[in-house]
């Protein structure tokens, strides 16, 4: 065993630096989610098709799915739940397929740190990685719904 792994398997205050280290990745995908999840449901708001109006909606409230999931397994590891402070909409006037470009973009960031994080954990932790491995499909599946919704929508259109 090397001074790496010692010093990961090191118990501070009843945990491990594993445990420690997965804690704060969940509270950084709790507040991702839920931003995304806000930012989704303003988007909804804004767009100029029913179709597109219910389709976001639909994605607003399965992210806030992932959130609750995220809000259980912060507790389960006994961590307080982080405040999710609210940001502004950007600056500058975005047609409708801007704003899809901004959510895709930001799910594709979400689903490449889940990623990332499955395999971080996946031996320290396997079943906090096998969380992550879910939320990761989960917003793989949400960036093929918003590509289909950026493939329906005018990047020319005014609104």
């Amino acid at each position: 065993m090397g001074v790496l792994d010692k010093l990961s398997r090191l118990v501070i205050g009843g945990q491990t630096a594993a445990q420690r280290a997965a804690a704060g990745a969940l509270e950084e995908c709790y507040s991702g989610a839920a931003q995304r999840a806000r930012q989704l449901a303003r988007h909804a708001e804004l767009a100029p098709q029913e179709y597109s109006i219910s389709a976001l909606r639909e994605l607003a409230a399965a992210e806030d799915a992932q959130v609750e999931r995220l809000r259980q397994a912060l507790q389960g590891a006994g961590r307080p739940v982080p405040v999710v402070a609210t940001t502004p909409p950007p600056g500058g006037a975005m047609n409708h397929w801007r704003r899809l470009v901004q959510d895709l973009e930001a799910h594709r960031a979400s689903a490449r740190r889940l990623r990332e994080l499955t395999v971080h954990f996946a031996e320290s932790l396997p079943t906090t990685a096998a969380l992550f491995d879910e939320l990761c499909r989960n917003e793989s599946i949400h960036c093929e719904r918003l590509r289909t919704l950026i493939a329906r929508a005018d990047p020319q259109a005014l609104d």
